[in-house]
């Protein structure tokens, strides 16, 4: 709370925002919740990023999703709704735009687990590279982006459910509806003896790598679709989540409502690529 004082007083409007971001994201960055995916991410990485070609793709690809992009997401709703939890939330509508420009670098905020995935991403390949680990094939940029694109994701929707369902127990009701929706998408359609359906890339979590029978360490070959698109569709998600993020407290909605027909239109035709 420190920078806001120094936010609303004599500074324009963008270096306020910009004082007002660099706090959040510090706040979000060191949350308890943050620091337990990043723990988290690394003790799933760990055991399975040397064992095999096929688990150390995986391990570069897939886990950040998981094991990260979940923490994020409650510990972006949880810095999003503490001044609401704190009953203080009526003595900062005092300030000017508060809520509004709050939000806003909630959002900018939540790039600094993005860059802080990628980080992570470039340190494990920087190792593989050193140990000479090798794997089935090194990921796309586009296979590479996903993991961090969740984190992304799921910090702006942390903050926008935040915003728009302030009642207790709602993020956790939402995050089971996520899951669930994204296992149904990951296998609806599968045949027999198949782990993944034709949507699975309609889903936020998808692995790229053939999993083969037990001990699951043979390479053999990678689950269809066009990993790039996937990745756009994400984007798109994203761009949605920031919009409705900033719908609950602008008072440019006309704005904001258009940013979320743009991604509307993104997700729907990068969804229909990837089924393609």
């Amino acid at each position: 709370m420190s920078a806001v004082p120094h936010a609303v007083r004599g500074t324009s409007r963008p270096s306020a925002l910009r004082v007002l971001a660099t706090n959040e994201a510090r706040r979000l960055l060191f949350h308890p919740l943050n620091l337990l995916g990043v723990a988290m991410w690394c003790i799933a990485v760990g055991p399975d990023a040397w064992a095999g070609p096929r688990p150390a793709f995986t391990a570069l690809t897939a886990p950040m999703t998981l094991f990260w992009g979940v923490p994020v997401f409650f510990a972006a709703n949880l810095v999003t709704s503490s001044a609401r939890r704190a009953g203080t939330e009526e003595l900062l509508e005092v300030l000017p735009r508060w809520r509004e420009d709050r939000t806003g670098a909630l959002c900018l905020a939540a790039l600094a687990p993005f860059f802080m995935g990628v980080a992570a991403q470039a340190l494990l390949s920087c190792l593989y590279l050193v140990t000479g680990n090798q794997l089935e094939r090194f990921p796309t940029i586009a296979e590479l982006a996903c993991g961090p694109l969740n984190l992304l994701g799921g910090c702006l929707l942390g903050i926008a459910v935040a915003r728009w369902t302030p009642w207790p127990g709602a993020p956790l009701l939402i995050m089971i509806i996520l899951v669930r929706v994204n296992q149904y998408v990951n296998t609806a359609g599968a045949g027999a003896g198949q782990e993944t359906g034709p949507f699975y890339l309609l889903g936020f979590y998808a692995d790229f790598a053939l999993w083969g029978p037990h001990p699951y360490l043979a390479a053999i070959g990678f689950n269809p679709g066009p990993a790039g698109w996937h990745a756009v569709y994400l984007l798109g998600l994203c761009l949605g989540a920031g919009a409705l993020a900033m719908l609950a407290d602008s008072s440019r909605r006309r704005l904001w409502l258009a940013v979320g027909a743009v991604s509307v239109v993104v997700v729907a035709f990068a969804g229909i690529r990837v089924l393609l």
